[in-house]
């Protein structure tokens, strides 16, 4: 995820669209940090050995989508960056999951081939 956020930062630099650029950065930030939520919260849940989830596993869940939401307003009604490119950083997880997909299907294959 980390390295499609850079490189989308690094082609919006190239074509000198640095406010873009920035937009996109923060977008990726949240839909980075997000999923890091989402990923611990999971595995605590799936670890958990009593009845009792801990108060910082509820914060994350109750509140993972309201913080977003909030970031995404503040950055629109302030008018400090583009909301398109900031929307579009959010979609980095989603192609960094696509992209570990494709790899985890072409070691797959290889090794049915070697077999």
């Amino acid at each position: 995820m980390a390295v499609l956020a850079i490189l989308g930062v690094i082609t919006l630099l190239a074509t000198l669209h640095f406010q873009i650029a920035i937009a996109f950065a923060v977008g990726a930030c949240f839909g980075i940090l997000n999923f890091h939520w989402l990923w611990r919260t999971g595995t605590v849940l799936m670890e958990i050995q009593t009845g009792r989830v801990p108060r910082m596993t509820v914060f994350l869940i109750v509140l993972r989508y309201p913080l977003s939401f909030a970031g995404l307003v503040i950055l629109y009604y302030s008018g400090w960056l583009s909301p398109l490119p900031v929307v579009a950083g959010l979609l980095v997880p989603g192609g960094g999951v696509f992209v570990e997909s494709l790899f985890l299907i072409g070691v797959s294959l290889r090794h049915d081939q070697a077999a």
